[in-house]
C-alpha cells in the first residue's frame, strides 16, 4: 500500500493573496511594457513558464523574443516574490493541511513530494514562510518542464532516487485545486484528489471526474483513506 503523495501548493496548501500575479505584472510592464488587460489569465494549474508564455503572446511578442526573454523574466519575478510575499494581507495555509501533513509523513508507507507549476526557487519560497519545506525533500516543478503533464514522471524518477522506490501510476497521489491538476493526474494514470480551495468551480473539477473530490483537507482521515484506496476500477482516464 505504498503511495507517493504529490502536493500543488496554490491554493491547495496556502493562499499567497497574488503575490505571484504581482511580481509577474510588475517585472512584465518595466521591463516589455505589457499592458495589465494581458495578465487577466486563468494561471491555476499552469506553469510559470507557460504562464508568460501565455501573457508575451497575448501582447503580441515575437516568439524569438519569448523564449529569449523567459529565463530573464522569471529571475526578475523570483527577485520581486518574497517582496510582495511580505506585503500580503491574507497569506494563509488552508484548514487541515498541517495536521494531514504530519500524518502523511508518520506512516511507514507514504512518501510526501510536490507537483508545482511553480519555478523550484519561488515555490520554496512561498513555503518556507509557514515552514513547510521540511516536509518535501523532492518535487517536480514549472522549472523542470514548461508542460504540467510531464513533472509527474520527474517527481516519481527523483523519489527513485531518494527513497529507493519505484513507484508505479497506481501508488502515485497528486492532490490539486485546478482542473490541471486532475488532468496532469489523468495523464500519468495516477490518482487525483481534487480539492475545491482554489478559484476552480466545484462543477469544474466535479466535471473532470477525479478520483475523490473534498471542499478542503480538513478531514485528515477521510484524505487518508482516498489516498490510501486502490484506484477506482471505473476511474475515468485519458
Amino acid at each position: 500500500m505504498q503511495r507517493l503523495v504529490l502536493f500543488d501548493i496554490d491554493e491547495t496548501m496556502i493562499s499567497s493573496d497574488g503575490a505571484g500575479r504581482r511580481a509577474i505584472s510588475r517585472v512584465l510592464k518595466e521591463h516589455y511594457q505589457i499592458h495589465p488587460q494581458h495578465m487577466n489569465i486563468v494561471m491555476s494549474g499552469k506553469t510559470d513558464p507557460q504562464i508568460l508564455t501565455e501573457i508575451m503572446t497575448a501582447a503580441e511578442l515575437p516568439k524569438d523574443v519569448i523564449h529569449t526573454a523567459i529565463p530573464k523574466v522569471i529571475d526578475q519575478y523570483l527577485d520581486l516574490l518574497e517582496e510582495e510575499i511580505a506585503a500580503s494581507k491574507y497569506y494563509i495555509v488552508h484548514d487541515g493541511v498541517y495536521m494531514l501533513l504530519e500524518t502523511i509523513a508518520s506512516h511507514p508507507d507514504m512518501y510526501l513530494g510536490l507537483l508545482t507549476g511553480n519555478v523550484e526557487r519561488g515555490a520554496r519560497m512561498k513555503l518556507d514562510h509557514f515552514d513547510l519545506n521540511r516536509h518535501f525533500e523532492l518535487g517536480a516543478y514549472g522549472s523542470d518542464s514548461a508542460n504540467r503533464l510531464d513533472l509527474p514522471a520527474v517527481a516519481v524518477e527523483r523519489a527513485k532516487e531518494l527513497f529507493k522506490i519505484h513507484f508505479k501510476p497506481d501508488e502515485v497521489v497528486i492532490i490539486g485545486d485546478s482542473v490541471n491538476d486532475v488532468y496532469c493526474a489523468k495523464g500519468y494514470n495516477a490518482k487525483c484528489i481534487a480539492v475545491n480551495t482554489g478559484k476552480t468551480s466545484w462543477e469544474d473539477l466535479e466535471a473532470t471526474k477525479p478520483e475523490y473530490l473534498f471542499k478542503s483537507l480538513s478531514n485528515t482521515q477521510e484524505v487518508m483513506d482516498a489516498i490510501l484506496a486502490s484506484m477506482p476500477m471505473s476511474a475515468e482516464r485519458i
